[in-house]
Formats: structure tokens, C-alpha cells, sequence
């Protein structure tokens, strides 16, 4: 009976959260009734012979209506805000609208802003054309009914920016803060879209394959990507290769590492040449060479490795750098 009475209170519990969704309810709990409510006075009965006392009239009530919304006509959800959920935004001060900054440079912020904007249309059956400058979609924001928008684009070539900027046409309300939260609430689902294919593309980026040689003239390995992404395949690939990271410096770009080395069959299981340097203490210093990365090998005394160790190591790292399925 007592497992009867929890299950039943956790179904009622589930009902009731499902019905106080804040995002849709628009009216506060409990009831109105205090609207039909007056002040009810009587006059101070003043016992014979004394005097009635002096009344301050300094916090007396005008007579009057109230101003603005009251009762079941007070919307009480909080405004909803215009968030820049992707990396390099800022909301716009002004209207609904988000500054996007060029952060790629293999092709233009507009035209990929655009695929992000037809792309994001799809995913959320939305009906769509384009116009000039942007687009007309429909649309339904949380607890509203489908809108009708429209999508502008705002190229500025002096802030190397685009601006979205989203405004509810039809189907959105009356009210100002109606329209201005199906705006920002159209506008934050997009972003947040964006910035997921964003992330899938960079994790993507990540992990394709990296060259990596040897310039033995000048004693160092040359990666063929940006220090960030050669950055993050050196810190992935070290432990599986038998180094111990003992300290990183991503801003100084060094890692400190002792090699501990690795057995035949761990060779074998990893599919790469076996790494035959002494097992002892390194320093690998990273260069940021724009579109390049370069890498330098030294001892715990951080003198220079021999051209032998070097070779070595490229032998291992460069098939390594090569690989997916290591960086998984």
C-alpha cells in the first residue's frame, strides 16, 4: 500500500511539473478574486465627550484605476534575452540581432551564415524562401503559436561582421514584449544551432590527418596545420607513445615529458614504428608559424637532441600525426 501511495504522489508530481512549465505559464497561481475586492471603512466612533484626534492625510489612497496590465492580464514570464551562444558574437544594441566576426578565412562569414540559416530551417520544419538580403520563414517559438519572420543580413566590411537580425511579422501578438520575445527566442534557436555545427565541423578539423617532417637543417619537425590544432594532437598522442606529461604550457607553447617507453606488443598494437630514444627527460617546444607549427626537441638540460634522436623521433610521429583513429 505505501509503494501504491509513493507511486501515485510521483505521478501527480510529474503531472503538475508538466503543467508549471515557467517558459509557457504567462499567469501567476492561485486566483484573481483580490481584483473585486474595495476598501471597506468605518468612521472612528469617538466616546462622548472627547475629542475625535487630528487625521494625517499625507498616506491616503487616491481614488482611481490602476495603470497598465493587472490580474489574469499580467504576463509574468521573465523577458526573454538575445544570448550570442557562439564564439566571436555580440547582441546587437539595438532590435533583435546578433554580430557574427569573421573567424574563418577560407570562405566568406555571409555565405556561411546563410547555409547555417537554410540549414537551420530544415531541422526545424520550418517553411522558408529566400529574399533579398535574407530570408522568410515561419516559425514557432516556445509556448506561442506559429509566426511568420523575417531574416536579414547585414554585411559591415569595416568590422569584418554580419549581422542577423530577425523580425516577427505576423502571428506574433499584438504586444511589444510578445514580438520581442518570439524574436529573441527565434534568434537564440538559430544560434544555438550554429554553434553545434560549428563544434561538429571543428571536432571534424580535429581529427583529419596532420603531415608532420623533418627539416633537418634547421633541427625541428614542421607540422603542416596551426598551432592550435597541432597543439591538441601532440597532447593526445604523447601518453599513448609512451611519454608521461609532466608539465604544459600551451601559452609558452612547451610540453615537458619523460619517456618511459613502450613494449614490442604495444608497438605492434598501435601499428607504428617502434620508438628507440633514450628514456629519459625532454622538452617539446612548440612554434606558432601562422599556417605552420614547429616542433623542437630538447633534454632535460634543454640542450638540443642529437640529429639521430630527432630522426627517430620523426619516424614514430609523423605516421602517428597521420592517423584518425589514434586521436578518437
Amino acid at each position: 500500500m505505501k509503494a501504491k501511495t509513493m507511486m501515485m504522489s510521483l505521478l501527480a508530481v510529474t503531472v503538475l511539473a508538466g503543467c508549471s512549465n515557467p517558459e509557457t505559464r504567462s499567469q501567476a497561481n492561485r486566483g484573481f478574486d483580490y481584483e473585486e475586492e474595495t476598501l471597506r471603512t468605518a468612521p472612528l466612533l469617538i466616546p462622548e465627550g472627547l475629542q475625535a484626534p487630528r487625521f494625517n492625510t499625507e498616506y491616503v489612497i487616491p481614488k482611481g484605476t490602476a495603470q497598465g496590465a493587472t490580474g489574469k492580464a499580467l504576463d509574468i514570464r521573465p523577458p526573454t534575452q538575445v544570448l550570442p551562444l557562439v564564439r566571436g558574437s555580440e547582441a546587437m544594441s539595438e532590435g533583435s540581432g546578433l554580430w557574427f566576426y569573421q573567424q574563418r578565412l577560407d570562405q566568406p562569414l555571409e555565405q556561411e551564415l546563410n547555409r547555417a540559416l537554410s540549414a537551420f530551417f530544415e531541422q526545424t520544419d520550418a517553411d522558408y524562401n529566400a529574399v533579398t538580403g535574407g530570408f522568410e520563414s515561419s516559425g514557432k517559438a516556445i509556448g506561442a503559436p506559429k509566426q511568420q519572420f523575417r531574416w536579414q543580413l547585414m554585411p559591415d566590411a569595416v568590422r569584418r561582421a554580419v549581422a542577423v537580425q530577425v523580425e516577427a511579422t505576423a502571428g506574433a501578438g499584438a504586444l511589444a514584449q510578445d514580438r520581442l520575445r518570439a524574436e529573441a527566442s527565434m534568434l537564440n534557436a538559430f544560434s544555438l544551432s550554429y554553434q553545434r555545427e560549428l563544434s561538429r565541423q571543428q571536432e571534424l578539423l580535429d581529427r583529419s590527418p596532420i603531415e608532420l617532417a623533418l627539416d633537418a637543417e634547421q633541427g625541428l619537425l614542421l607540422a603542416g596545420q596551426g598551432y592550435d590544432r597541432t597543439w591538441k594532437r601532440l597532447i593526445t598522442l604523447l601518453p599513448r607513445l609512451g611519454f608521461d606529461i609532466s608539465n604544459r604550457q600551451q601559452a609558452l607553447g612547451y610540453v615537458d615529458v619523460e619517456f618511459d617507453g613502450l613494449s614490442k606488443g604495444d608497438w605492434q598494437d598501435l601499428g607504428l614504428p617502434a620508438l628507440d630514444i633514450p628514456e629519459q627527460e625532454y622538452r617539446i617546444q612548440l612554434g606558432d608559424l601562422g599556417e605552420r607549427t614547429s616542433l623542437s626537441l630538447s633534454n632535460k638540460d634543454r640542450e638540443p637532441v642529437p640529429a639521430e634522436v630527432l630522426s627517430e623521433l620523426t619516424a614514430t610521429l609523423a605516421p602517428a600525426f597521420a592517423r584518425t583513429d589514434l586521436v578518437r
